[in-house]
């Protein structure tokens, strides 16, 4: 046997494993670029206010995925046999955050009661024979898109222009917040403070002087679903005119008067 058939074999072996060590390089370099495809981290979902009561305040659902994206998402609420579609979403491009605003009010032929809510949403990995993650939840509310029932018992005929007012009404137990609204302030209502009954709620206000004088004050009472009902006060405002006066204070009669030296722990240092 001569010299160059003895090598031969030899030859072969290395380029065998030449190839051997680019193809499994070439599949490790695969596997590290489509890994994160196959991500498993499921979609997220979450509503805000996360209560049990469904009204006229809004709900938002936020559906996201940190991952691969949003592919679908899908939100329907089924209520008295009727399944009401909120969304159906079906996403080309993949979408890290989607939100669906739900208006119980706005929902035709939405009647009060027990309701589910179900939502199901998929994102882009490969996961799962290229199917993705999937997400559902369900929850169960309360559909109330009745406003509280408020009357006044007791109240102020005559009000001042900066001064104050007090009134005296009943609300319907379903209510959660109540009191008085006029222009940006609000002051609350304080149940059983004068007759003693629960239902019975009591309440101060002013006029706050920089509150216009044809505004008036408004009896309003909310409960948990966001439904509000709304009383306009009936009473006279009366003008003042309140005497001004300027005092001039010095620092000598702060410190005099106001700031005495006290002994021990308690002195005053100036």
């Amino acid at each position: 046997m001569s010299a160059f058939e003895t090598g031969t074999p030899n030859r072969s072996n290395r380029a065998v494993l030449v190839l051997s060590v680019i193809v499994i390089i070439g599949l490790l370099a695969g596997a590290w670029y489509l890994w994160p495809r196959f991500e498993r981290e499921a979609p997220q979902v979450s509503l805000a206010p996360d209560a049990d009561v469904l009204g006229t305040a809004p709900l938002e659902i936020v559906v996201s995925d940190k991952g691969a994206g949003l592919k679908s998402v899908i939100a329907t609420l089924s209520s008295g046999g009727v399944e009401h579609p909120l969304a159906a979403e079906q996403f080309v491009q993949p979408v890290a955050e989607q939100k669906i605003a739900v208006l119980a009010s706005k929902l035709k032929g939405l009647k009060e009661g027990p309701a589910v809510l179900r939502v199901s949403a998929r994102d882009r990995s490969w996961w799962s024979w290229f199917s993705g993650n999937e997400t559902v939840i369900q929850k169960n509310f309360t559909i109330d898109i009745t406003p509280p029932a408020v009357a006044l018992i007791a109240d102020d005929r005559y009000v001042s222009f900066g001064g104050a007012g007090a009134i005296v009404y009943k609300a319907s137990a379903d209510t959660a917040t109540s009191g008085i609204k006029i222009g940006k302030y609000f002051f609350p209502g304080y149940p059983g403070q004068i007759t003693g009954n629960p239902d019975h709620h009591f309440v101060l206000f002013a006029h706050p002087y920089d509150t216009p004088a044809d505004a008036r004050a408004v009896l309003i009472a909310t409960d948990k679903a966001g439904n509000t009902r709304e009383m306009p006060l009936v009473y006279e405002l009366r003008n003042v005119n309140y005497r001004k006066s300027t005092i001039k204070i010095t620092d000598a009669f702060i410190r005099a008067d106001f700031l005495p030296t006290l002994s021990g722990d308690n002195k005053v240092k100036t």
